[in-house]
């Protein structure tokens, strides 16, 4: 299956596969970073977040100047009316900043993609440290690297691998009480720290889902269409279609055959 592509999603690889070394070259050199606290310990923000951002920011206003962009940083995460017919760039410049300061091999992307009139069409994530490139096009399908990725066929939650990403601590206690006792029921539980890292790896195959109790549209919006395009199935906590602009929490990405039971072991 040869990869499909357009505009956007060329714009979007083109910006990603530049960047991604940027970013490697400072994580080798990360305890010269400056580093800030968002508020919670574990939320923080780099110069390397907001320098990606800037460059987006940047080349957008050249390539796609009346576009609107959404980003995590900088006051730009003012989301959009979900009916107005526009089109919105969703950006986050690097998801797992936390995995970035800590080093050991982590996994952290940065995630990019593509809506018109309130509907994802093309995304990509890009993680530095593996050179490594998801892409996906509504509707054309999902590639890692021009290679097309696949949701693995595993039908039972006690054979499933589940990534349950805790995050900051109010997220932790949500999930102890309306989630905790997937952590007694799926086959393997992971946590990897990075939304687009857990999405990724249901995409591919290597888990069979991705459960967050709160997430932002940043966080997901582009690794939602790229598991969807590999035959995943994404909604909220109680089974309601996954919109990015649609003001709820809760993220729940799987391959599909374990979505019902895991949506039956989440309480109200």
């Amino acid at each position: 299956m040869k990869q499909q592509t357009c505009g956007e999603l060329d714009f979007i690889e083109r910006f990603l596969r530049r960047t991604s070394g940027y970013v490697a070259e400072k994580w080798e050199s990360r305890h010269l970073v400056t580093v800030a606290s968002k508020g919670d310990p574990a939320d923080l923000l780099t110069e390397v977040d907001l320098t990606v951002q800037k460059r987006f920011a940047d080349l957008l206003s050249q390539t796609y100047p009346h576009d609107v962009l959404v980003a995590e940083e900088n006051g730009l995460d003012r989301v959009p009316d979900p009916s107005a017919e526009r089109r919105v760039w969703v950006v986050d410049p690097i998801d797992g900043t936390y995995n970035f300061v800590r080093g050991m091999r982590p996994i952290f992307g940065i995630s990019i993609a593509f809506l018109e009139n309130g509907e994802t069409r093309c995304a990509g994530v890009a993680f530095p440290l593996d050179n490594c490139c998801y892409l996906a096009l509504r509707g054309g399908g999902a590639w890692c690297d021009g290679r097309p990725i696949r949701v693995s066929d595993i039908k039972k939650l006690n054979e499933a691998c589940v990534e349950i990403d805790f995050s900051v601590m109010e997220d932790r206690r949500m999930f102890m009480e309306r989630a905790s006792d997937i952590m007694l029921r799926a086959g393997q539980i992971r946590c990897c720290g990075a939304a687009v890292g857990g999405i990724c790896q249901v995409a591919s195959g290597e888990s069979e889902a991705y459960l967050h109790m709160t997430l932002h549209p940043w966080d997901y919006a582009a690794a939602q269409l790229i598991a969807e395009e590999a035959g995943g199935m994404a909604t909220r906590l109680d089974g309601s279609p996954l919109r990015v602009f649609d003001g709820r929490q809760g993220v729940l990405i799987s391959n599909g055959a374990v979505h019902r039971e895991i949506l039956s072991v989440i309480r109200p």
